[in-house]
C-alpha cells in the first residue's frame, strides 16, 4: 500500500540552515558592518577561527616583544619603589625574570587568552539569561559575542610588531608602544594618572563599542544588560591598572 504524501503538494523540504560567516567576513565585518555580522552569528554562532586569529597574533607580538624587550629597564624602576624588597635582592629577581619572562608570556598568549574569554563569555551568558531581549541566548552566542570584537584589535597588534622590529623598545610593556592611547602623548608625573591615561585607548575603545553591539545583536540582550558587561569588565582593567601603577 503506498504511503500518502504528508501535505496535498507532497513533503515540503527543509529550509538550509544558515551558514556562519567566515573568518575573513568576520574580519571585514567588525570594520564595515558590525550589526549585519553580529545578527548572522546570531543565528550561526561562531569563535573558533576568530579566537585561532587573536592567539597567533598575540603569540607573534609575544615572542617578537619578548626577544626586544629590556627586561632591567622595564622591571628595575618597579622594584626599587617597592620597601618591601631589599636593594640586594633586585639584581636576582631580574635575572631570574630575565629567563621566565618568555615562557611565561608565550604560555599566556596560549592559555590566558582563551582562558579570560571563556569566562567572559560565561558572564555575558549569565547577564543575557537575567536580562535577555527575547529569548535567553546560548553560551555559544555569548562566547562568540566575547571573542569576535577583538578581532578589531589585529591591526593594533600587528602594529606594535613591526614597531618592536624597526626600533629599540627599551622596558616598554606592549600596551604602551603604539601611538594609539592619551598615555602615548601625555606624561603626567602620576603613576596612576599615567595608568588611566593608557586605558584610554583607540582599540579599546573600538572593541567596546562592538561588545555592546554584539551584546545586543547577537546576544540579544537588553540595554541595561549590554552596558554593565560593557562598563564592567572596562572598570576592572582600570583597577588593575592602577593597583600595578603603586
Amino acid at each position: 500500500m503506498n504511503e500518502q504524501p504528508s501535505s496535498l503538494y507532497g513533503n515540503q523540504p527543509e529550509a538550509p540552515r544558515p551558514q556562519p560567516p567566515s573568518l575573513m567576513d568576520q574580519i571585514a565585518g567588525v570594520f564595515t558592518a558590525p550589526v549585519e555580522l553580529f545578527q548572522r552569528l546570531n543565528k550561526a554562532p561562531s569563535w573558533a577561527w576568530a579566537l585561532g586569529a587573536i592567539i597567533v597574533a598575540s603569540l607573534v607580538v609575544t615572542v617578537i616583544w619578548g626577544l626586544k624587550v629590556d627586561v632591567d629597564e622595564m622591571l628595575r624602576p618597579i622594584l626599587e619603589r617597592n620597601p618591601q624588597i631589599q636593594s640586594s635582592q633586585i639584581d636576582m629577581i631580574i635575572e631570574m625574570q630575565k629567563k621566565f619572562i618568555m615562557p611565561f608570556s608565550i604560555l599566556g598568549a596560549l592559555f590566558g587568552t582563551p582562558a579570560m574569554l571563556a569566562i567572559l563569555g560565561l558572564f555575558y551568558w549569565l547577564v543575557g539569561k537575567a536580562l535577555p531581549q527575547d529569548e535567553a541566548p546560548s553560551y555559544l552566542q555569548a562566547f562568540s559575542a566575547a571573542v569576535v570584537p577583538g578581532l578589531v584589535k589585529l591591526p593594533l597588534l600587528l602594529l606594535i610588531a613591526a614597531i618592536c622590529l624597526m626600533r629599540p623598545i627599551g622596558g616598554l610593556t606592549p600596551d604602551r608602544i603604539a601611538p594609539t592611547s592619551l598615555g602615548y602623548f601625555l606624561r603626567p608625573e602620576s603613576l596612576r594618572l599615567q595608568a588611566v591615561l593608557f586605558n584610554v585607548e583607540l582599540f579599546r575603545l573600538a572593541e567596546a563599542v562592538l561588545a555592546f553591539l554584539a551584546l545586543r545583536y547577537l546576544v540579544r540582550m537588553k540595554t541595561a544588560g549590554a552596558l554593565i558587561c560593557v562598563l564592567l569588565p572596562l572598570l576592572l582593567s582600570l583597577g588593575f591598572g592602577l593597583m600595578r601603577a603603586q
